[in-house]
């Protein structure tokens, strides 16, 4: 018997793309120019010019907030990349650092990453919190450097309590004229997040917030269209689909969905031997696609998490209802643990569990009343198709080495 093979990177190769650089639409791409959000990067600049013109003689605590998939992230990084190369220019050596504290949700976690960056070799275990905070002044003052720390969702590391907040901030209030080398910008969804800070820590990240507004349906056009610019090749897509796009995308405001919704009916219209997006790719890129929100959520989520929504989406399939009370997914959360060998929760932090997916967007839960019974919680999915939900929550399972 013969095989015949095909070479199909081949025969994808000589095809015409549609894109001059397709990796310009990818959502961790950072573009030179942030449209729309220049007047942030102008305050910031103005905020923090004294690390340049005045080094070591003032720290900065700035409180950035806004929606998620705003841009936040995005202004940011490109900020800490300009004030590195001004102050280079300047023979001021300025370290930014990047920390997304969803995904080093401890102190301990969040200080070695700082000290790392200052030293690659740095071991990763052996040191308690306090020796790492000595260990990242002695650093700084060692390198004769500013330290600029952007500690991205921020409420996650506040959840776990406000310790790091404190030291950071007051990291030379003990010593009497010391280099002030360490500024701090902290990024959140709302000011909410600081409430479970201590009051002097809270005043002092509430004295500085550059607030981020959400785009208008017009400027999310012009987002798109300035990354088709500089990503597609000439022609590929007309203003009428990306007004389309920019509409579709303006209901949840995160631009990112924009980004991947245009990716997505570009490589369509490639795979169809098509010269040009047009509105039947457009459709079928948006379809059963899944937030980046919801999925910055699940990436991060605890096994036991995971497992728990896995419960809530197999009961609302089984259910065939809009929605199913607290009772219900329970039951339901119980037979899978039980058919997966592990151990389930208690009933208490199951509830803590569904305020938690309340507040990340992924269900919706309703109170309703009954005279003799008490309160009843109803549970909804609303925006992502069940078997959309429950394919993806699979596979992050099975990434964790539970089979379904």
């Amino acid at each position: 018997m013969f095989f015949i093979t095909i070479d199909y990177f081949e025969d994808l190769l000589k095809k015409p793309s549609l894109f001059k650089n397709e990796s310009k639409l990818d959502i961790n791409f950072i573009p030179e120019k942030l449209i729309h959000r220049e007047k942030e990067l102008v305050l910031l600049s103005q905020l923090f010019l004294v690390l340049i013109t005045n080094p070591n003689a003032l720290s900065r605590k700035i409180l950035i907030i806004g929606k998620t998939g705003i841009g936040k992230t995005a202004a940011i990084k490109l900020f800490g990349e300009m004030i590195t190369n001004a102050a280079e220019k300047r023979s001021v050596l300025i370290k930014y650092v990047h920390i997304n504290c969803r995904k080093e949700r401890t102190s301990y976690k969040v200080l070695i990453k700082i000290v790392r960056a200052l030293n690659k070799n740095f071991p990763k275990r052996g040191y308690s919190p306090q020796d790492l905070l000595d260990i990242i002044v002695d650093s700084v003052n060692n390198q004769n450097l500013q330290l600029l720390i952007a500690l991205d969702e921020l409420g996650y590391l506040i959840n776990k309590g406000g310790d790091l907040m404190y030291s950071l901030t007051r990291i030379n209030d003990d010593s009497f004229n010391a280099r002030q080398c360490i500024s701090i910008i902290g990024i959140a969804r709302d000011i909410s997040c600081l409430s479970n800070l201590d009051v002097s820590t809270m005043s002092t990240l509430q004295r500085n917030i550059v607030k981020f507004k959400d785009y208008t349906k017009e400027q999310l056009y012009d987002i798109l269209k300035y990354r088709a610019e500089i990503s597609l090749k000439e022609n590929v897509i007309s203003n009428k689909l990306i007004k389309t796009i920019s509409d579709l995308v303006y209901h949840s405001g995160d631009i990112r969905y924009g980004l991947n919704l245009l990716w997505k009916s570009s490589k369509i219209a490639e795979s169809q031997d098509l010269k040009y997006i047009t509105m039947e790719c457009v459709r079928l890129g948006n379809h059963d696609i899944v937030p980046f929100s919801t999925l910055d959520v699940l990436k991060y989520m605890t096994l036991q998490k995971v497992i728990f929504l896995l419960a809530i989406i197999k009961a609302l399939q089984k259910s065939g209802k809009i929605q199913i009370s607290s009772s219900v997914i329970t039951n339901s959360y119980l037979i899978l643990c039980e058919n997966l060998g592990i151990q389930p929760r208690s009933y208490s932090q199951l509830w803590n569990y569904l305020q938690d997916f309340k507040r990340e967007n992924l269900i919706t839960v309703e109170i309703k009343s009954e005279a003799i019974k008490g309160r009843k919680a109803l549970v909804a999915v609303q925006e992502i198709s069940l078997s959309k939900f429950e394919e993806i929550i699979i596979n992050i399972l099975q990434s964790k080495g539970i089979k379904i």
